[in-house]
């Protein structure tokens, strides 16, 4: 399959920061690519990956730059380290912290699946990118080693730390300033049409502790990585995890409050009393999560307003059109066609 799996609204950014940056009218690419550009602002949002392909392409040849995965790179989101450091907090080693990043991964997008591989005192850190078609493919895998690469040297808090070789196993370029490039980013011989595209590097290194935040540093880390995790679809709230279950049921019968506080080992009490001192309640979730999927619903398919409300848990069209208007201000159908609530 050319184009499997799917990415996530935050797996997106660091492209379209770098398209912007090339003077790319990303809203134009977006539209190219049969995606919407509204449901950037929805935080349940999956893009299919034969959308995700196209915009890919799209920003590639707007920005007219060749190695534009490889600089995508260098526009990961404000904050993504610091939520990243977060996730490692426990960890003893960067090999251990690679490992619990990778966990989440699926959370961003499922196109490609981490393997790490020791042989004796080398590592080798690989990729295999779930796409076949170049080239996406190539600047979704350069765009991926750059980026962990940079992770690596801020968790390690050492900005030259270096791999000893990459291997990528597409062609290299023939043009020498892209070439000086791929020794910019990396720091490190680069080899090409190599049997598959791997970080490799001495075992010791992945062995280093990663960096601690200072005591100071560790509640306004928390914080800012709270907020950042739950727009990944990453629960650190019970409020989150019943979202969270909440979302994995749609399409299928729905849950009531009963159940959802059985499948998360709590009696409806406690459950009640826990999301009240987080400021919500079961109602104010179950409506948001019920939003959120009928404005990507009706953004990205053409579904019929009756299957959508049936997939969502509503009794009948009516209910759910009456509950839609409600919170927005429109009909399902005027949100479909760009109408706000003052009819414009």
């Amino acid at each position: 399959m050319g184009s499997p799996g799917f990415v996530s609204s935050a797996g997106m950014r660091a492209y379209l920061a770098a398209a912007r940056a090339a003077g790319v009218d990303n809203a134009d690419a977006l539209t190219a690519a049969g995606i919407d550009p509204r449901i950037l602002g929805l935080p349940d949002v999956h893009v299919q990956g034969d959308r995700f392909a196209a915009l890919i392409t799209a920003l590639a040849d707007r920005s007219g730059d060749p190695l534009f995965g490889l600089h995508a790179s260098e526009y990961l989101p404000p904050g993504v380290f610091n939520v990243l450091g977060y996730i490692a907090l426990s960890a003893s080693t960067l090999l251990e912290a690679l490992a619990k990043v990778a966990r989440y991964e699926k959370r961003v997008g499922d196109l490609g699946r981490v393997e790490t591989q020791l042989r004796g005192n080398e590592s080798r850190i690989l990729w295999h990118c779930h796409f076949t078609r170049q080239p996406v493919r190539r600047h979704l895998v350069e765009a991926v080693f750059a980026g962990w690469l940079g992770y690596t040297r801020w968790l390690a808090d050492d900005p030259a730390l270096t791999p000893e070789r990459v291997w990528f196993e597409h062609a290299g370029p023939t043009d020498a300033r892209q070439t000086r490039e791929y020794q910019r980013l990396f720091g490190c011989p680069v080899d090409f049409s190599q049997p598959y595209s791997a970080l490799i590097g001495d075992r010791d290194m992945l062995a280093r502790p990663p960096r601690r935040p200072q005591p100071h540093q560790l509640g306004p880390l928390e914080d800012h990585a709270a907020r950042h995790l739950e727009t990944l679809g990453i629960a650190t709230t019970l409020s989150l995890r019943v979202r969270h279950y909440l979302q994995a049921a749609l399409g299928g019968p729905l849950p009531d409050r009963d159940q959802v506080a059985h499948a998360l080992r709590l009696n409806t009490r406690t459950l009640h009393r826990h999301l009240v001192a987080e400021g919500t309640g079961w109602r104010e979730i179950l409506d948001s999560v019920r939003l959120e999927r009928a404005k990507a619903r009706l953004l990205e398919s053409r579904c019929p307003q009756a299957e959508i409300a049936a997939d969502l848990g509503y009794a009948d069209i009516r209910c759910f059109q009456r509950s839609f208007k409600r919170h927005t201000g429109v009909t399902p159908g005027q949100y479909r066609r760009g109408v706000d609530s003052d009819g414009q």
